[in-house]
């Protein structure tokens, strides 16, 4: 019993490292001045927002769309962490619609797939808590190709990406949030990232786009 005492608190306390190390910084320039811009512009009325990282970024929304309603909240580098630290000013819009991606580079910052669930959990709580009128999506991570993409600047896997995008469906599952597997469209015969659908291995080109609108207008409409 005294063995078991002693080493509940060694127990406790790597845990809670492990905890501290996981929360990956996301603050840079790009990310601080985006966030700062965001804040000044007005606040819109009901519209649909496009929430995460490059990926969404890149994205010409109101053109692929066809809507001028569409905010594009989404910032190159961000993760969980950075989309729970600046949720509020996308809360304070009120969206009709909100599409959330998310996790790319979580996995590329080692962070294990529970602890990007848990904060992803957080990012929904404060949407459906402060605007429960909003509907919405969370859209799975999409996949690589491994053939094309560069090591030196991502190390995730599809099979880490398959992982996580599974316990984001139970997530939204869970929280009675619309899951838009955009992952499986994504992918050709061999289960890589369909070279046409991507330029360097992680980021879409415009057919990329297209098809991942194409899935967006097909289950949303």
């Amino acid at each position: 019993m005294k063995k078991i005492s002693t080493m509940l608190p060694m127990l406790l306390m790597c845990a809670m490292t492990q905890l501290l190390a996981q929360d990956s910084s996301y603050h840079n320039y790009l990310y601080d001045s985006r966030t700062a811009y965001f804040k000044q512009l007005p606040t819109a009325k009901k519209p649909v927002i496009f929430f995460g990282d490059s990926i969404t970024q890149w994205g010409d929304w109101s053109e692929f769309l066809g809507k001028a309603n569409i905010l594009n909240r989404g910032i190159a580098g961000d993760n969980t962490n950075g989309l729970l630290a600046r949720v509020d000013e996308v809360i304070r819009h009120r969206p009709a619609r909100l599409f959330i991606l998310v996790g790319t580079n979580d996995i590329n910052k080692q962070m294990p797939a529970a602890s990007i669930v848990a904060t992803y959990r957080r990012i929904l709580a404060a949407v459906q808590t402060q605007s429960p009128a909003t509907r919405i999506y969370v859209q799975s991570v999409f996949p690589i190709n491994n053939q094309l993409i560069g090591r030196q600047y991502y190390s995730g896997t599809n099979e880490q990406i398959k992982a996580l995008n599974s316990g984001i469906c139970q997530m939204a599952a869970d929280l009675n949030v619309a899951f838009i597997n955009i992952y499986d469209a994504l992918l050709d015969d061999s289960g890589q990232l369909d070279a046409k659908y991507t330029y360097d291995g992680l980021h879409l080109s415009g057919e990329g786009y297209l098809k991942w609108v194409s899935v967006l207008k097909r289950i949303t409409n």
